[in-house]
């Protein structure tokens, strides 16, 4: 899956390839600008046709054998570092952000009525899969089932959602821009993670979903746009991105106490093992540690600048690092 202009006319002759591999007719495309725009149309129309969903048996020669599901065993481990690079990650996790961006209610008719009838991308483990097997370890796969396996290989490669149904097959195109960390999540400070033509976006920091006033407008963030409750990498970020002053002013942080004991050791240590004072975070006229109170069920706050390879609990009630 790539980001960029999605060329219509060879994505459509590859899904008719495999509908007429398959043994269907040909379908009327219908194209959409995002995956936004496809599941709220989808959402608010399919209840009021009879078309038959086709995914399913589209993916059938993706699907692994008795013989297949053993083998793969054998080395899952190494198709784990080669099988969908470079988005192996990404893809685990964009359908979820992207069903997180709807509307309440459009969430729960999509997810009732249509999302396993959309292939959204997680045919790529299937499909590497069987790539591997056939170029690495010679694999011999019945002809038929060899020409679907690589039709789907090419449409994963052109488009990016689509549903396949009886007589119509609804196409998104592909993102016009993919921001991603170094461990393939989703993850932009400057703008979109990922950005669509119809000038919808996603905005993520290391694969979770955030606000865009996050990114866009950080002097304007209320408390209600701060990750608070996700993971200390997010949490780092976000402090990066607002600073340290700001990101307490806007939680509403509360100052329980100043250790000057555990400073001074914390100066010896750091010393001791080569740091350099230049490398903490600051907060008030000297380095101290000091512990703020967020709110109610959020873990305490070390304010004391730990690099971040290097980031550990300091108590049993508190998950940021000291």
């Amino acid at each position: 899956m790539r980001s960029g202009r999605t060329d219509h006319e060879r994505v459509e002759k590859s899904i008719r390839k495999l509908y007429t591999a398959c043994g269907y007719y040909w379908p009327t495309f219908v194209w959409y600008k995002s995956p936004r725009e496809m599941l709220m149309s989808l959402a608010t129309s399919l209840g009021r046709f009879s078309i038959i969903p086709l995914r399913d048996s589209l993916c059938q020669p993706l699907r692994l054998e008795r013989e297949e599901v053993e083998l793969r065993k054998c080395f899952q481990p190494m198709l784990w570092g080669l099988s969908t690079v470079p988005f192996d990650g990404f893809l685990d996790q964009q359908p979820a952000l992207i069903m997180d961006s709807l509307q309440e209610w459009i969430r729960r008719r999509v997810m009732a009525q249509c999302l396993n009838e959309i292939a959204v991308g997680l045919e790529l483990d299937w499909i590497s899969y069987h790539d591997f097997c056939q170029r690495r370890l010679g694999v011999q796969y019945e002809s038929r089932r060899l020409e679907r396996i690589r039709l789907w290989s090419e449409i994963s490669q052109t488009a990016y959602w689509w549903a396949p149904y009886e007589d119509i097959c609804f196409v998104s195109d592909r993102p016009t821009a993919i921001y991603l960390d170094r461990r393939e999540r989703l993850h932009n400070l400057r703008g979109p993670a990922m950005a669509f033509s119809d000038g919808w976006s996603l905005y993520a920091i290391h694969g979770s979903s955030v606000s865009e006033r996050l990114v866009m407008k950080p002097d304007t963030v209320k408390l209600e746009d701060l990750p608070l409750d996700t993971d200390l990498e997010v949490l780092h970020a976000t402090i990066e991105l607002l600073g340290h002053e700001r990101f307490l002013k806007v939680a509403k942080a509360q100052l329980m106490h100043e250790d000057i004991r555990r400073a001074r050791q914390h100066v010896a240590d750091r010393s001791n093992a080569g740091i350099v004072p230049d490398a903490w975070s600051t907060i008030g006229p000297r380095s101290l540690p000091r512990h703020y109170r967020l709110g109610p069920g959020i873990p305490t706050y070390h304010a004391t600048g730990a690099s971040r390879d290097k980031a550990r609990p300091c108590c049993r009630s508190c998950r940021l690092p000291h």
